[in-house]
């Protein structure tokens, strides 16, 4: 009895010592499948966070803000199925003014889209900066795609930027910026861009308001926008043109297509004098 007594505490304590190092393996392996995938999730969440703020603290009027996300999805669906296996063509609209990014097939097909997103009744602004090259691998396309989502989750904790009235795109590695802001605000976003690693050059298309009209729209909007700090990143050269940006008011046909750039230079550790550069408008 005492043998088969001591040979099932035996066995008993066996099975525990095998349950406990079973649950602490799997634990283990949780816990690193859910670091893993966190981290590799950060910048697509934290884009999604600032997402969030936006709706909530956006400077645009709410007229505004649907009219534009309706010009969006009309000029893309339109886009997409007229000029299919001809261009590829990003559009970004932040109050009522349309950046379009991407490539055609050639000159005629690019000022074909021009013409008609220009014809779009609520499109106050145009820019064209569609490049006359063939399409990117897709592997660019996601690499640009998650550039724009850790520039977001830089502006969001940079202080004194209003990251709910910037939006962010990016095209080959070459990020634009488009908003409203004071003079002040853009430059500190365009600081956080381009020392936001893996970004080649910062395009500003903002529109620029006084400190008392950002007091204005800041109050209208609606919750408080908030200030985080800190910022991180490499330098990257900034590309403007003169005599663009203005008040958000800007005449409803005003239109740029298709702007010279400057030579792009590779990221670097330290910061860099910037090149001669543009605002877009």
């Amino acid at each position: 009895m005492t043998n088969l007594t001591l040979s099932h505490d035996s066995r008993t304590g066996g099975t525990r010592r095998v349950s406990r190092i079973t649950r602490t393996a799997l634990t283990a392996a949780a816990l690193l499948v859910s670091a893993t995938q966190l981290t590799g999730c950060f910048p697509v969440m934290a884009g999604a966070v600032a997402g969030g703020v936006t709706m909530a603290t956006d400077r645009r009027p709410t007229a505004t803000q649907t009219v534009d996300r309706g010009l969006q999805l009309e000029a893309d669906s339109t886009l997409s199925s007229r000029y299919n296996g001809q261009a590829r063509v990003s559009v970004t609209v932040f109050n009522r003014k349309v950046l379009l990014t991407g490539e055609a097939s050639n000159d005629n097909v690019k000022q074909q889209v021009d013409q008609y997103v220009r014809g779009l009744p609520n499109a106050r602004v145009v820019i064209n900066e569609l490049e006359i090259v063939n399409s990117p691998s897709f592997m660019t396309q996601s690499q640009d795609a998650y550039l724009t989502s850790k520039v977001k989750a830089q502006l969001v904790t940079a202080e004194g930027v209003p990251s709910n009235s910037i939006k962010v795109t990016t095209e080959k590695s070459v990020v634009y910026l488009l908003g409203i802001v004071t003079t002040a605000e853009g430059d500190r976003a365009t600081e956080v861009a381009r020392n936001t690693s893996g970004v080649t050059k910062v395009v500003k298309a903002f529109d620029y308001v006084s400190d008392t009209e950002r007091a204005r729209l800041d109050q209208a909007s609606t919750s408080q926008n908030p200030q985080p700090d800190g910022t991180v990143g490499t330098p990257a050269p900034v590309q403007s043109v003169p005599g663009v940006g203005g008040p958000s008011g800007a005449p409803a046909d005003a239109t740029t297509s298709g702007a010279a750039t400057s030579p792009v230079s590779s990221p670097v550790t330290s910061p860099m004098a910037l090149p001669p550069g543009r605002n877009l408008p």
